[in-house]
């Protein structure tokens, strides 16, 4: 009798909660998909948002801060350019699409390896 009673509170706790209007978070003012594909090997991408920073990128709040210092143009993003990388060719085919503040992204790039992608995007492509 108790678990029933027990069960029927509970029950009334989540009706009660249920009736409540539910808070929708703010709509993010930067959604960009951001996919990094190596040669022979697998393909990864991700979600970012800006304003507030979130998605399903790894580190949201650095990459939106950088995003946030050239405008949301990553073909200006340079964050490592004297960065001393080695001669590796293991090619990464990148490209970022979506909105920023309203204005349409459409960016591609190739890089020889990921110490060079790294060297110019960042936590951006630190996927």
């Amino acid at each position: 009798m108790m678990k029933a009673a027990g069960a029927l509170a509970l029950c009334a706790a989540l009706l009660a909660g249920a009736s409540l209007p539910a808070q929708a978070a703010p709509a993010p003012k930067a959604k960009l998909k951001i996919v990094d594909g190596m040669k022979g090997g697998p393909v990864k991408s991700v979600w970012l948002h800006c304003g507030p920073a979130g998605g399903t990128h790894p580190n949201a709040r650095a990459a939106c801060d950088l995003l946030r210092q050239v405008k949301g143009d990553p073909a200006q993003l340079k964050v490592s350019p004297k960065a001393n990388c080695s001669q590796e060719i293991k090619p990464h085919a990148v490209a970022i699409a979506g909105t920023w503040h309203g204005r349409k992204v459409h960016w591609a790039k190739f890089f020889a390896n990921a110490c060079q992608m790294r060297a110019m995007t960042g936590p951006i492509l630190a996927l």
